[in-house]
C-alpha cells in the first residue's frame, strides 16, 4: 500500500469525486444550455430589428463585410462561409491570427480527446484493479481520475504524447503566424508605418531632426524621408481641449433651438453654417448678428413661436453668440500658436522631447534601423519599429525616462496590490458558496439541496462560477488604467499589457485559488495538528477541484459566449447614450462600430486551455468541453470581428507569438501536478523520466520561442532582396501569361533562404563513399548497424514531421492568391498593393474640410505624402464612411483617440495638436 494512504484518517479516493459529479455535470449542462439557448433565440430576434445596433459595420462605404440575410438562422451560414481573405481584408491580420488560434487550439483538443477517451480511459479502467466493473460508461467516459499505482503508467505515457501534441501544434501556428506577418509586412511596405521607426532617448548632440537624419544616413541605413522630434506642447493641448469642449456647447445650443432634425422646411444647414462661422468685426459685427437672429427665429421649433417662447429664444441666442465669440477668440489664439510654432522652432532641447520618428525611403532601412545598436551609449537612442500613427498614445508620448521609470514602480505596486485583494476576495468567495459554509447562515439549505440534485449543483458549482465571472469582469479597465500609468506610448502596448496581467491575475485567482481553497478548507483541522501531512492532503484534494474547471469551461462554452452576442454592456450603453443624444455628433458616436479591446477576448482562451493542460490526464473529458469551448468562442469571435468591432490599430500579428509563448509555459502547471501526485505515489521511476520534461519546456520557452518571437518581428534581409528584384504585375483582367507575375516569382523558393538552417540537410556523395562504408559494416557489430538503423529511422521520422510543421516563407500563402482574385487592383504596381472596391464611387463620402494649418516642418526632406498612414491591404481606415441617416450624415470623424482632435486627423508622425484635422461647427441635419 502506498504511503499516501498510511494517514491517521484514509481520505475519500477522488475517483469517488468524479464519480459523484458525474450526473451534476449534465445538470450544469442543461443550466448552460438554457441560458445561452435564451441568449441565442433574443439575438436571432433583435438582429434583423436592429441591424444597425448588431450588425454596425454593415453600415460602412468601404471595406465592409457582406451583407448578413435576415432570417432566422441566416446569418450562421454566412459567418461560416466567409473566407481567411474576407477577414484579412476587412478586418486584418491581427483579426485572422486571432481566429486562427481559436482554430488549432480547437484542432488541439479534439485531437487530444481522441486519444483519451480511446487509449487513457480504457487503458485506466484495465488497468485499474479498483475499478468498479458495473460503472455506467457514461461515468467511465467522463472520469479518469489517478486511480490505483498500476494506472499511473497510462498518466505518464499520455504525459509524453501530450507535450508532444502541443509542440506539435504550437510549432505550425508559429511557423504560420511568421510567414504570414512576413508577407503581409512585404506588401504594405510603401506605407508609412512600415517604413517608419520609434527613437527614444535621444541624446542632446542629436536632438535636432537635421543632425538625426544625418546620423542614421552617414551610418548606411538609408535615405531619411522625414524626422520629427515630438516637441512638449502640453499647454497647446489646453487650448485644443477648451475649444472643443465649446464647440460641443454651441452645437447642443443650436440643437436647442432648431432641433435635430430641424423640421423647418427653408432650413439650408450650409447658409447656416457660412453665418456662424463668419469673422466679423467692427460697424458689421451687429448687422451680422442681426441676420443670425432672424434666420434661427425663422427656422427654430414650434414651441419658440409663442410670446413666452419667442423670449426664451432671445435668450438663448445670447448664450450662443457668447459661447461663439468665446470659440472664435480661442479658436484663432490656437491657430496663431500653431502658426508661431512652425515660425519660431529651432529644435532647442527645452522645447522637444526625447521622442521622435524616423521614416526611411525603404522598409527594408527601417527594419535594419530596428535591429541595429547606431549609438555608443547603450541606453541611449534606442530604435524600434514604430506603430501606427493612430496607435500611438500621444498623451504620454512626450513623458521623460525617469517620470516613466517611477509610473511603472508605482503601476506594479498597484498591481501587486490589487492581485492580493482580489486574491482575499476570491479565497472567500469559494468559502463562502460552499454548501458547509452556506449551513451557517441558512440551515436549512444543504437538507434541500440534498433532496434536489439540480439545487445542489446549482450551488456547488454554477454560482461559484458565474460569482468569480462576474467579480472578474471589471478587472481589464482597472489594469487599462495601470498601463497608462505606466507611461505606455502605444495603443497596441497597453492592450498586450493588459492582456499579460489579466492571464496572469486570472491564472491566480481561478485556477490556483480556488484549486487550493478546496484543498485547504477540507483538511484545514489535519493541516493545524500535523504540518508534515500537508504535501500527501495536497496530492489527494488537488484532483478533486477538476469538477468545478469541466463546469467552468460549460458554462463558459455553452452560456457565456452566446451572450456575448447579445452584448449587452455594449447594446445597453449604446441605448442609453442614444437616448441621451442631440446633436449630430452625439449620434455618430452613439452608432459607429466599437472598436476591437483583444485584452476582453483573449486572457479568458488562454486560461481555459491551461486548465485543460492541467487536468488533461486527470479528466480527458475536459478536453471535448475544450473543443467545445474553442469551436463556439471562435465562431462567435468571427462574427463580432467581421460585423461588429472595427479595429482602431494594426500591428500585423506581433502580439500573437508572446501570447503563444505564454500558453506553452502553462504546461508548467500540468508538470508539477503530475510529477508531484506521482512522487507522492511512490513512483520514483516515473518522476526520473517525467523530469526531462521540464527541461524541454524550459528549453522551448528560453531559446525556441525566444527566437521565434524576435526573428519573427523582422523580415528577413534576403526576403527585402528578392521582393526588390521581383518584378510587380499590374491588374491581371485579360489572364495574359506572356509574363510571370509577381506571386508567381515570389512562390520560387530560393537557393539560400533565412530558414534553410531549419530544414534537414541532404547527403551529398563524397569520393570512396562506397569503399568506406563497405570497411564500416564490417567493422561494426549487430549492435551498432542496429544503433545506426535506429538513427536513420529517427531521422526520418523527424525528416516527415518537421516537413509538416514547416512553412516556407518564401512561398507566398493561399491567402494572398485569394485577395488577388477576389479583390480588383488599381493601376499602381502589385507593390503598393492597394485593394480597392469594383465600385470606387462608394468608397468616398461627403467631408467638411477640416481646420488645417497651412505650414509644415522643415523636417520632412522630400516628397511622403502618398504613403498610406496605416498598415493595411486597403485604403486609410481613416478615409472609411459610414452611411448616414435622419439624425446625423456622419460627415467627421470620431474624436475618440485624442480629445480635441478629430481620429482622421491622426495621419502622420507630427503631433496631432500640431497639425491634426480639428472638429468644426456640424449643425442639425435636415428633415
Amino acid at each position: 500500500m502506498s504511503t499516501l494512504y498510511l494517514l491517521e484518517e484514509k481520505p475519500q479516493d477522488p475517483a469517488d469525486d468524479y464519480l459523484a459529479h458525474a450526473s451534476d455535470l449534465l445538470t450544469q449542462t442543461t443550466f448552460s444550455l438554457v441560458i445561452g439557448g435564451t441568449a441565442l433565440f433574443w439575438f436571432c430576434l433583435l438582429r434583423s430589428r436592429w441591424p444597425d445596433v448588431y450588425a454596425p459595420r454593415g453600415r460602412l462605404l468601404f471595406a465592409a463585410p457582406a451583407r448578413i440575410g435576415k432570417t432566422f438562422f441566416g446569418w450562421i451560414s454566412m459567418v461560416l462561409c466567409v473566407n481567411d481573405a474576407d477577414i484579412m481584408f476587412t478586418s486584418g491580420l491581427d483579426a485572422l491570427l486571432v481566429l486562427r488560434l481559436f482554430r488549432m487550439l480547437a484542432s488541439l483538443s479534439l485531437t487530444a480527446s481522441a486519444i483519451g477517451l480511446f487509449i487513457v480511459v480504457p487503458a485506466k479502467v484495465l488497468l485499474d484493479p479498483d475499478s468498479n466493473p458495473d460503472t455506467r460508461l457514461y461515468d467511465r467516459v467522463v472520469t479518469a481520475a489517478m486511480g490505483s499505482k498500476d494506472s499511473l503508467v497510462v498518466h505518464f505515457a499520455f504525459a509524453y504524447v501530450f507535450t508532444a501534441l502541443v509542440y506539435f501544434y504550437f510549432a505550425r501556428f508559429a511557423y504560420e503566424t511568421v510567414a504570414l506577418r512576413w508577407q503581409y509586412l512585404l506588401r504594405v511596405r510603401n506605407t508609412r508605418p512600415a517604413r517608419s521607426v520609434a527613437v527614444t532617448n535621444i541624446p542632446p548632440e542629436l536632438a535636432e531632426e537635421q543632425r538625426l537624419k544625418q546620423h542614421f544616413e552617414q551610418s548606411g541605413l538609408g535615405k531619411v524621408l522625414s524626422v520629427e522630434v515630438v516637441p512638449r506642447i502640453e499647454r497647446l493641448g489646453v487650448l485644443v481641449r477648451r475649444r472643443f469642449q465649446l464647440l460641443e456647447r454651441i452645437e447642443e445650443q443650436v440643437v436647442v433651438i432648431l432641433g435635430n432634425p430641424c423640421p423647418a422646411v427653408s432650413y439650408d444647414p450650409d447658409a447656416l453654417h457660412a453665418l456662424l462661422t463668419s469673422h466679423v468685426h467692427g460697424d458689421g459685427a451687429a448687422e451680422h448678428w442681426s441676420e443670425i437672429r432672424q434666420v434661427l427665429h425663422q427656422w427654430a421649433l414650434p414651441k419658440f413661436q409663442t410670446d413666452r417662447g419667442v423670449r426664451a429664444l432671445d435668450k438663448m441666442i445670447d448664450q450662443l453668440e457668447l459661447r461663439l465669440r468665446r470659440f472664435q477668440h480661442a479658436d484663432s489664439v490656437m491657430q496663431q500658436v500653431r502658426n508661431e510654432w512652425f515660425l519660431t522652432y529651432d529644435g532647442r532641447r527645452d522645447r522637444s522631447s526625447t521622442v521622435g520618428f524616423v521614416t526611411f525611403e525603404s522598409a527594408a532601412s527601417a527594419h535594419l534601423a530596428a535591429q541595429t545598436f547606431t549609438f555608443s551609449q547603450p541606453f541611449e537612442l534606442r530604435v524600434d519599429l514604430a506603430s501606427e500613427p493612430r496607435d500611438v498614445f500621444w498623451q504620454l508620448i512626450t513623458l521623460r525616462a525617469s517620470s516613466r521609470f517611477m509610473r511603472t514602480i508605482l503601476s506594479l505596486a498597484t498591481y501587486i496590490l490589487m492581485l492580493l485583494y482580489w486574491l482575499t476576495l476570491a479565497f472567500l468567495l469559494s468559502t463562502l458558496v460552499s454548501l458547509d459554509s452556506l449551513k451557517t447562515y441558512f440551515p436549512w439549505l444543504p437538507d434541500m439541496a440534498e433532496k434536489n440534485r439540480w439545487l445542489k449543483s446549482l450551488f456547488q458549482y454554477t454560482t461559484p462560477t458565474f460569482m468569480l465571472s462576474l467579480m472578474n469582469s471589471c478587472v481589464p479597465y482597472i489594469l487599462s488604467w495601470l498601463a497608462q500609468l505606466e507611461g505606455v506610448q502605444s495603443r497596441s502596448a497597453i492592450q498586450a499589457s493588459v492582456v499579460r496581467r489579466y492571464y496572469l491575475f486570472l491564472l491566480s485567482n481561478v485556477l490556483l485559488i480556488f484549486t487550493l481553497s478546496r484543498a485547504v478548507l477540507a483538511d484545514y483541522s489535519k493541516w493545524i495538528e500535523n504540518p508534515a501531512l500537508i504535501p500527501r492532503l495536497l496530492a489527494t484534494r488537488l484532483p478533486t477541484a477538476a469538477p468545478f474547471f469541466l463546469d467552468y469551461v460549460i458554462l463558459y462554452a455553452l452560456a457565456y459566449y452566446p451572450l456575448q452576442l447579445l452584448q449587452f454592456g455594449s447594446i445597453s450603453l449604446a441605448i442609453l447614450r442614444r437616448m441621451l443624444c442631440r446633436t449630430p455628433r452625439q449620434f455618430a458616436d452613439a452608432l459607429r462600430p466599437n472598436y476591437v479591446d483583444w485584452a476582453f477576448i483573449l486572457p479568458q482562451p488562454m486560461l481555459v486551455f491551461t486548465v485543460l493542460a492541467t487536468y488533461s490526464s486527470l479528466a480527458p473529458f475536459i478536453f471535448v468541453l475544450g473543443a467545445v469551448y474553442f469551436v463556439i468562442g471562435g465562431f462567435v469571435t468571427k462574427y463580432l470581428l467581421y460585423y461588429v468591432y472595427g479595429r482602431r490599430f494594426e500591428t500585423a500579428g506581433q502580439f500573437i507569438l508572446p501570447i503563444l509563448k505564454a500558453l506553452t509555459g502553462s504546461l508548467w502547471h500540468y508538470y508539477v501536478l503530475i510529477i508531484g501526485l506521482c512522487a507522492l505515489k511512490g513512483k520514483v521511476l516515473y518522476v526520473l523520466f517525467l523530469l526531462p520534461l521540464l527541461y524541454i519546456n524550459w528549453y522551448l520557452l528560453s531559446r525556441v520561442a525566444a527566437q521565434f518571437y524576435d526573428n519573427g518581428q523582422f523580415v528577413p534581409a534576403d526576403m527585402w532582396t528578392a521582393s526588390e528584384r521581383s518584378t510587380p504585375s499590374e491588374p491581371n483582367t485579360a489572364h495574359d501569361h506572356s509574363q510571370p507575375s509577381a506571386h508567381a516569382e515570389s512562390s520560387r523558393p530560393s537557393h539560400h533562404t533565412s530558414t534553410d538552417y531549419l530544414l534537414p540537410r541532404p547527403h551529398v556523395p563524397a569520393p570512396f563513399d562506397d569503399v568506406l562504408d563497405t570497411i564500416d559494416r564490417e567493422t561494426q557489430g549487430s549492435g551498432s548497424r542496429f544503433g545506426e538503423r535506429m538513427r536513420r529511422r529517427l531521422e526520418h521520422l523527424w525528416t516527415a514531421v518537421f516537413r509538416r510543421i514547416y512553412v516556407n516563407p518564401q512561398h507566398t500563402p493561399q491567402i494572398f492568391h485569394d485577395l488577388d482574385r477576389c479583390y480588383s487592383l488599381t493601376g499602381r504596381s502589385l507593390s503598393q498593393t492597394n485593394y480597392v472596391w469594383e465600385d470606387e464611387d462608394l468608397a468616398e463620402s461627403p467631408r467638411e474640410a477640416p481646420t488645417t494649418v497651412t505650414p509644415r516642418f522643415s523636417t520632412t526632406f522630400d516628397n511622403d505624402e502618398q504613403m498610406r498612414a496605416e498598415l493595411m491591404l486597403a485604403r486609410d481606415q481613416r478615409e472609411s464612411g459610414i452611411k448616414p441617416d435622419e439624425f446625423t450624415d456622419f460627415s467627421q470623424s470620431s474624436v475618440s483617440l485624442l480629445e480635441g482632435v478629430l481620429d482622421e486627423g491622426l495621419a502622420v508622425y507630427e503631433h496631432p495638436y500640431l497639425l491634426g484635422n480639428l472638429p468644426s461647427l456640424w449643425l442639425p441635419m435636415k428633415k
